[in-house]
């Protein structure tokens, strides 16, 4: 009988001590790191936005070219839209970047984030009117690890 009540005893003791951590313990790495973050971001073009509480700042520079298929035609290739994005992570320089829709590069990494384009808004047309007076929104993921 005596083994079963130490064996018992031993059971409890590591079972309370592992359910039950002390105050003075550290809280574990992970819970003190920062986690993933993903976010889809739909930018005008001339404005930032920013994500991840205000630590990363993207601004849609410029629509450099927009070859993609007009949306009421049928082509041989979709084509491409390309934009240039200007990024500042908090307390960092800003990085210029081009993204596009069909060829690379589709996404870019500064620092910890990875911005991936989407598309580009409103797509072309062919039409009796025109829609050069709406203006382009940059629709982007961002994602970190």
């Amino acid at each position: 009988m005596k083994p079963i009540a130490i064996l018992a005893a031993a059971i409890l003791t590591a079972c309370s001590s592992a359910a039950a951590p002390g105050r003075d313990d550290p809280a574990p790495a992970s819970k003190t790191q920062s986690t993933s973050f993903v976010d889809t971001l739909s930018i005008g073009l001339g404005q930032s936005v920013t994500a991840d509480g205000g630590r990363l700042e993207v601004r849609f520079d410029a629509r450099v070219s927009d070859s993609r298929c007009p949306v009421n035609a049928v082509c041989v290739w979709q084509g491409d839209a390309n934009a240039r994005i200007i990024t500042r992570v908090a307390g960092g320089a800003p990085v210029k970047s081009e993204l596009h829709t069909a060829l690379e590069p589709k996404k870019v990494v500064v620092d910890r984030y990875t911005i991936s384009m989407i598309d580009v808004t409103p797509h072309p047309v062919i039409a009796t009117t025109s829609r050069d007076s709406e203006t382009p929104v940059l629709i982007v993921r961002v994602s970190s690890e």
